[in-house]
C-alpha cells in the first residue's frame, strides 16, 4: 500500500490558526462573562436596601393614611 504524503508545514500552518482562532473565542468568552457579571452585580446593588441609611422603623415613621 502506499501511503499519502503528508504536508507537515501545512498540518502545522493549520494547527497554529486553528490555536489562534480558538484562543481569541476563548477571550471574548471571558470578556462577555466579565461584562455581563459586572452588570449583574450592579443590578443587583441597586435593587438592595441603602445599608447607610435604613428605613425608619414603625414606631418613628409618619403614619400612613
Amino acid at each position: 500500500m502506499n501511503r499519502a504524503k503528508v504536508d507537515t508545514q501545512r498540518d502545522e500552518r493549520a494547527k497554529r490558526e486553528s490555536e489562534i482562532v480558538i484562543a481569541a473565542e476563548r477571550a471574548a468568552r471571558e470578556e462577555k462573562t466579565a461584562r455581563l457579571r459586572a452588570l449583574r452585580l450592579a443590578a443587583q446593588a441597586a435593587d438592595e436596601p441603602d445599608s447607610v441609611n435604613p428605613k425608619p422603623n414603625g414606631r418613628h415613621a409618619s403614619p400612613k393614611r
